[in-house]
């Protein structure tokens, strides 16, 4: 029974000496990948000029009846659509939205809303889309001088893209993951070694600033109150490395 006893224990003593060896040999491993593995970040720009310009203008009009108020309306959009159509957009370049209407009920002496209606209201936006980015610019800015014939009318800020945004993209990531390569083989050159094999690679956050801009955030940035943007591109790479001279950081 003695003799069972200890061989149990001994058997159990081997168990945890191996499992103890398999750990370290695992850590030993895990240590030596990363003493032979390098991570950097690959950066790139590019300023970008937006090719499609958009902005809205909406208008409204108020009259004792649903009638005339639609009518006054009508007044107030063909006074825009000739303002539009004189600055140079074509009818491609405007959509109308739905119009809308409301009614406005009297209140009593009491502040109370009574049955009897005492106006309507009618509104109707316009949306203004062109590759003249300039005219867009300036029509947006200047069409609420309308407000001088009458015209109930305000104005959205103008919003500029750039159309080939994916094709940007993707040129932008190539020279992201050139600019990481030349780091990691400034990094490896230092410590006598050489970039091997791309082991992982991390697309980040796509950025779209005003120019000489700062801003960042992590969800990617697309700022559209610009005309002039730049385009930004951030990689994370990781790179195994080899002993010997620099080769791939030339490349």
């Amino acid at each position: 029974m003695k003799n069972v006893f200890k061989l149990a224990v001994a058997a159990v003593i081997l168990a945890c000496g191996m499992v103890l060896s398999a750990l370290y040999l695992s850590k030993l491993f895990i240590r030596v990948r990363q003493e032979q593995a390098i991570t950097v970040k690959g950066y790139a720009e590019r300023d970008v000029v937006s090719d499609v310009g958009k902005f809205t203008c909406a208008f409204a009009a108020r009259g004792a009846s649903l009638r005339d108020a639609f009518d006054r309306l009508q007044h107030s959009k063909r006074a825009v659509m000739v303002y539009l159509k004189q600055a140079g957009f074509g009818d491609e370049d405007v959509t109308a939205g739905t119009i809308r209407t409301s009614r406005v009920m009297k209140r009593d002496a009491q502040g109370r809303e009574t049955n009897e209606i005492e106006y309507h209201d009618a509104s109707q936006e316009i949306a203004v889309t062109s590759s003249n980015v300039t005219l867009v610019k300036t029509v947006a800015t200047g069409i609420t001088e309308l407000i001088k014939e009458g015209v109930d009318i305000s104005a959205s800020d103008p919003a500029f893209y750039v159309s080939d945004l994916k094709d940007t993209k993707m040129n932008l990531l190539a020279e992201a993951t050139r600019d990481g390569l030349r780091r990691a083989g400034a990094l490896a050159a230092n410590s006598g070694g050489r970039v091997g094999a791309l082991i992982a690679a991390r697309q980040g956050v796509f950025q779209i600033t005003e120019r000489n801009s700062t801003d960042v955030s992590g969800y990617g940035e697309y700022d559209t109150s610009t005309i002039a943007k730049t385009a930004k591109a951030v990689v994370t790479l990781e790179y195994a490395i080899e002993p010997g001279p620099v080769a791939a950081a030339s490349r």
